[in-house]
């Protein structure tokens, strides 16, 4: 017997062929002649598998359908899973027309609802029991899930973390942590000390949770603040600052260091005495007579320098000239290199790397204090 639906298929196909042979005689057209035999073959295709399923139809007197047929079949249970599958590929696309951050987390949540959205399809087919069903898929995917959703929920709340503390001030960033450190204690007395509080520390924890990660996500798109570059006097010397040939104090020089830990390994040791003369003492032989020190070549050479004055000091080194920073500029400009200012009793040391013979030079290369003349030392680089 044909179904209604067959029928309906079988009679739509062959107007689809009585129509092609109509159009094809009549307009002697190529491309409607083809798409009209498309639709029957494609009808045609469709009335032969219902007319075999029969239109998913079964007689009264057939018991085995009640239990086989495709109405007898339990409807899949509810999960958020394919939303949240869905939402994952918005991720990210977002994710690719704002920052690399929001892409990744997009895959990382496409990949966790993909694998948790399988798990549950193939445990709903465990057996007809929804609960033995739900036992089936913990089973699997619980040790698996715990540690990794952990991993996730709390890389994407530190994440979130660090975006609202790079975007506040600095002196927003300081309250912001006192703030939350002290709401962190508070609610765990609070917690502490009551029992039968584990839904409502839940939901707070839930919360929180909530309002770091949107806070996150709004100081992300807006950026981290500007965090001044700290100076130093290489980067000074290099941005054309005449650092090293002044005795005056630059940012640069504020905290410095006035202390070494290990001086073992220093080529030589400048000390600047309360009379204005530099001296110096080498790790290791000297010549006799020599008034300079003399230092290998593309060595890295440590040298410390000690003021033994009565004023902040610095020890400073003239190293010749080097071509300007602009490329293809044939101006040459002085190179220096120096330590930053060394208060009275200090310690401070440099590194030295020289590639090019003090003879490249008339005058040569020399260590200098700014603002005390006699201090000067020759050096030589072979």
């Amino acid at each position: 017997m044909i179904t209604t639906g067959s029928k309906f298929l079988i009679g739509a196909a062959v107007l689809a062929v009585v129509s092609a042979i109509a159009y094809g005689v009549t307009q002697d057209g190529v491309m409607g002649t083809i798409g009209l035999v498309s639709a029957a073959v494609a009808l045609s295709f469709l009335a032969g598998v219902n007319i075999y399923t029969r239109d998913c139809n079964y007689w009264a007197d057939e018991i085995e359908s009640l239990e086989t047929a495709p109405a007898a079949v339990r409807a899949p249970a509810d999960t958020v899973w394919p939303f949240a599958f869905a939402l994952s590929a918005t991720v990210i696309a977002v994710g690719l027309v704002t920052v690399q951050a929001v892409f990744v987390i997009g895959v990382v949540l496409l990949l966790v609802s993909g694998a948790e959205w399988t798990a549950e399809a193939w445990a709903q087919r465990a057996s007809g029991d929804p609960a033995y069903n739900a036992e089936v898929r913990n089973r699997m995917a619980n040790p698996l899930e715990f540690p990794v959703g952990a991993a996730i929920g709390v890389g994407i709340v530190v994440y979130a973390f660090s975006r609202i503390m790079l975007g506040l001030s600095k002196t927003g960033t300081t309250i912001a942590f006192s703030i939350i450190g002290v709401l962190i204690i508070v609610l765990a007395f609070v917690f502490a000390s009551r029992s039968g509080r584990s839904k409502a520390a839940t939901a707070v924890v839930s919360a929180g949770a909530l309002v770091v990660i949107a806070g996150g996500a709004v100081a992300g798109f807006g950026g981290e603040r500007e965090i001044d570059e700290y100076d130093t006097t290489a980067g000074l010397n290099q941005q054309g600052v005449e650092i090293c040939t002044s005795p005056e104090k630059f940012k640069a020089d504020e905290k410095a260091s006035q202390s070494i830990g290990n001086a073992s390994a220093a080529a030589a040791t400048i000390t600047l005495g309360d009379d204005g003369v530099l001296t110096y003492r080498l790790n290791g032989p000297s010549a006799q007579g020599a008034d300079g020190i003399t230092l290998p070549r593309s060595n890295p050479n440590n040298i410390v320098f000690r003021n033994e004055s009565s004023e902040a000091r610095r020890l400073s080194v003239d190293l010749g000239t080097r071509p300007a920073d602009d490329e293809g500029a044939d101006d040459e400009v002085p190179y220096y290199a120096c330590t930053s200012l060394v208060e009275e009793g200090g310690v401070q040391n440099i590194t030295l790397i020289v590639s090019v013979p003090s003879l490249a030079f008339d005058d040569g290369y020399s260590f200098f204090v700014p603002g005390v003349e006699s201090a000067r030392l020759n050096l030589f680089v072979p």
